[in-house]
């Protein structure tokens, strides 16, 4: 049996063949590959409403997907690498590229169809109005 000589560059070629494969899943129109990795959130209910803010610096409007499916918000999309790294020599490489997504289960009393999405220096707000207590509870008149 030969030996394999395990080396950290190894695992980089691992990763860097998964980033590539999510990369062209993206390219072609597919948002359902693996996520690399995922932006932080900030989960805020005011009287009205409910936030998602997600910081997202470096990510195109573009590469962005806002959806509500069932009782989930998905947010998906890509942080794309457009260094040219010929001649380069990078000794520290912290911030993360490739598919992103989060998924956060709608609580109860949401108003799905009024979900709005804006996306502004960076940082990508959802706002999840909430239904009104005239539209959670009805009283049917009797005739």
């Amino acid at each position: 049996m030969a030996k394999l000589h395990w080396t950290p560059w190894m695992a980089l070629a691992e990763i860097e063949g998964r980033t590539e494969c999510g990369l062209d899943q993206i390219a072609q129109g597919s948002r359902d590959c693996a996520p690399v990795w995922q932006p932080a959130a900030d989960l805020v209910e005011t009287e009205d409403a409910f936030r998602v803010t997600l910081e997202l610096p470096g990510v195109a409007r573009e590469d962005v997907a806002v959806e509500v499916r069932g009782r989930e918000l998905i947010i998906q999309g890509l942080r794309r690498f457009e260094k040219d790294c010929r001649g380069e020599v990078y000794h520290a490489l912290e911030r993360s590229y490739g598919p992103f997504a989060r998924v956060f289960e709608l609580p109860q009393g949401v108003s799905r169809a009024d979900v709005t999405a804006v996306m502004k220096d960076g940082l990508l707000d959802v706002r999840l109005p909430k239904l009104g207590p005239e539209r959670l509870r009805r009283r049917i008149p009797i005739s």
